[in-house]
Order: structure tokens, then C-alpha cells, then sequence
């Protein structure tokens, strides 16, 4: 399972230079993220009782992006462990009908039980869904 999320290009995430700020890359994943719990865990989850923290953040920058650059990010399960997975992102602009890779990233994603605070095996409704994105 991939999903494919657009992204909006705002002047409050650029640098000086003119170029997207580093930091603003963990939230174009965060927005694919997003989208991609919608699809495993529906609109209805209770994300306060049973969730996710993030154990990792990685990202590779490869391009600059600016303003104008039409972009979005590709997000897609990569590992699928005991009490985490691990999701990861590649974010394109796409120039003249081109997808040029720009940034590469990747999350680890432990779950939780936030009522008794403490980390637990992946959830049995996530499960099979994930495991089964990982052959596709």
C-alpha cells in the first residue's frame, strides 16, 4: 500500500534563500503520514486511547523546492516489527510533466497505549493491512 498525498507550498516554509526550510520537510511527511493512517485506521480511530510516537526521523535532501513548485509526497510501509513499523517517504516536484525526486525520508513509528502510557504490541486492526502493503 503507497499513497500519494499533494502538497501545498507555503511562503512561511521557506528559508532565506528562498528554498523550502529543512524542518518543514518532517511536516510534508507528517501530511502524508496522515493520509496514510486514513487508509489503515479509518476516520473513526481513537488516536487519544491508541496511537503512534515517532522513534526516528530521517531524511535525505537531494533537490530544493520553492514556492511555486508543484510537489507531493509518496508514502509507503517499509518494516513491519513486533510493537513498530517503519514508513517511508519520497517527495517530488514535478516540473514539465517530470517527477524529479527531491527528498527521501523515513519514520519508525512505535504504538502505544496512552492510557497506561506504555508501548504495545502493532495493533491487530493495522497488522495484515501493513504486512500486506510490505508484498505489493
Amino acid at each position: 500500500m503507497s499513497h500519494k498525498t499533494d502538497i501545498q507550498v507555503r511562503f512561511s516554509d521557506l528559508d532565506m534563500a528562498g528554498h523550502v526550510h529543512n524542518g518543514t520537510y518532517l511536516s510534508y511527511f507528517e501530511q502524508g503520514r496522515i493520509d496514510f493512517f486514513k487508509e489503515i485506521a479509518g476516520t473513526n480511530w481513537n488516536w487519544k486511547k491508541k496511537g503512534v510516537v515517532l522513534g526516528r526521523n530521517e531524511v535525505d535532501y537531494l533537490k530544493t523546492i520553492k514556492l511555486r513548485d508543484t510537489v507531493f509526497v509518496q508514502t509507503t510501509c517499509e518494516h513491519v516489527g513486533n510493537k513498530s513499523f517503519t514508513l517511508s517517504y519520497e517527495l517530488f516536484k514535478v516540473i514539465e510533466g517530470k517527477e524529479i525526486l527531491c527528498t527521501k525520508g523515513r519514520t519508525i513509528l512505535v504504538c502505544m497505549d496512552f492510557e497506561n502510557d506504555e508501548s504495545v504490541p502493532l495493533f491487530k486492526e493495522w497488522k495484515e493491512l501493513l504486512e500486506n502493503s510490505l508484498e505489493q
